[in-house]
């Protein structure tokens, strides 16, 4: 709409320059410089005028005493020379008259000869003036003005005038339109499932439409990806039941039979805790408030040493933070047992920063590739070492971690550590 309507503003002013500027008037001519042309005496583009060479004599409208006139200063017969008005143009009125007399007939002769040079140098509407060659074609003087060449540079003139006038309302519209639009982009660019910030609709109408049906979009995908984990939870749970069922009836098979069900029971059990632990982190809103972590981070500690973790802990005494404390309990238990079951031993620190809290879950292990950071903090994506029966899991503990990390407004990193292993590391803002 906007565009459409600078077109036709542009249209306007164009035309209106157009209808403003004055028709330009044809240039005149002078006889005495065309037959100097003719003559070979100057240069016809010297004085504006054009020399071409034509089969057939000029037509158009004659006058007789400017005809002599030619006729004369060519010094050729009168047959042979032809001075016309072409087209609209029309040949002047021309009276000659002669004062004094008393001068006689050779006074007569004087005043008329001088009257003949006079009009030789007055400037008279393009005309075209012709002298036959001895081949038999016309060589012919007329004027190099052309209407179109005319009508070429006035068009010129008014999209130019157009142009200049134009060009503050193009800047304006430019601004007006793509600060929303950069506004827009880079709201874009960050956008996620779980915020409920509206993307920002100022500007023009076209920019309101895109941002409403982005957040539209955003909408109908949250409500898709919560009805897909409501259904991932609820089989979860429901599979509790005949896990129960199985762990009872293990009880009656024989001792070396009854150990190994009894272990993939358990292993069964915990990925379940983990699907449910994925899934109330995503469909549970989060409970931020101000509280000091650090008894939580402790208590971490205890019930992972209690679990067999070997983990060594350098946590400071006070650690202000808003966060949810469940939210972050999960994480950490998350962190700590990925790194437990593929390093073994496992350090926590916990330190303040200018723009924020900082947590850093480290171990020795091998680490994780670069390339494979990114899609592992994705929920059931597992890396290819863990899919052994000693490490393998859903895929959904760093997934848990990260989700935290999130509803907290703060990220979850994967760095290198010096030395060898990994730095699981949870960011959260002041």
């Amino acid at each position: 709409m906007l565009a459409l309507s600078s077109l036709l503003l542009a249209t306007a002013v164009s035309m209106a320059v157009v209808g403003w500027l004055p028709r330009p008037a044809a240039p005149q001519m002078r006889l005495d410089q065309a037959m100097q042309v003719l003559r070979g005496e100057r240069a016809a583009d010297s004085v504006g005028l054009r020399v071409d060479v034509r089969e057939l004599a000029p037509s158009g409208t004659g006058h007789a005493r400017l005809q002599a006139l030619a006729v004369d200063g060519l010094h050729q017969p009168a047959q042979q020379v032809r001075l016309v008005w072409a087209g609209n143009n029309r040949p002047p009125d021309v009276h000659v008259v002669a004062a004094g007399g008393e001068q006689g007939r050779d006074g007569d002769a004087a005043v008329l000869r001088a009257a003949q040079q006079v009009l030789a140098t007055l400037p008279w509407p393009p005309f075209e003036l012709a002298l036959q060659q001895a081949d038999g074609r016309w060589r012919v003087v007329s004027s190099a003005y052309s209407d179109l060449a005319a009508w070429r540079r006035q068009v010129l003139l008014a999209l130019l005038g157009g142009t200049v006038l134009l060009a503050p309302l193009a800047a304006w519209a430019a601004v007006r339109l793509g600060r929303p639009l950069r506004r827009l982009a880079e709201a874009s660019a960050t956008l996620d499932l779980h915020a409920q910030t509206p993307l920002p609709d100022d500007g023009p109408r076209e920019v309101q439409m895109l941002a409403i049906a982005l957040d539209a979009g955003r909408t109908r995908l949250r409500e898709q990806a919560q009805q897909m984990t409501r259904m991932l939870a609820a089989v979860a749970h429901d599979l509790r039941t005949p896990l129960t069922g199985l762990r009872l009836r293990a009880d009656f098979a024989p001792p070396a039979q009854a150990e190994r069900m009894v272990a993939d029971i358990e292993r069964m059990n915990a990925m379940i805790e983990q699907v449910l632990d994925y899934a109330r982190g995503e469909l549970q809103p989060s409970q931020l408030q101000r509280m000091d972590i650090a008894p939580l981070l402790d208590d971490c500690v205890q019930a992972a040493r209690l679990r067999g973790v070997d983990l060594k802990a350098v946590l400071p005494a006070n650690l202000p933070c808003r966060a949810d404390a469940l939210l972050l309990r999960r994480a950490l238990d998350n962190l700590i047992d990925n790194a437990s079951r593929y390093a073994g031993a496992v350090e926590l620190r916990a330190m303040q920063r200018d723009d924020g809290l900082q947590l850093d879950v480290l171990d020795r292990g091998p680490g994780i590739p670069a390339e494979d950071r990114q899609r592992l903090l994705q929920p059931f994506q597992r890396s290819e070492s863990s899919r052994s029966r000693a490490t393998g899991g859903t895929g959904l503990g760093l997934a848990v971690a990260a989700n935290a990390a999130r509803h907290h407004g703060g990220s979850l990193q994967l760095l290198d550590r010096e030395g060898g292993g990994l730095i699981a590391r949870l960011h959260l803002p002041r």
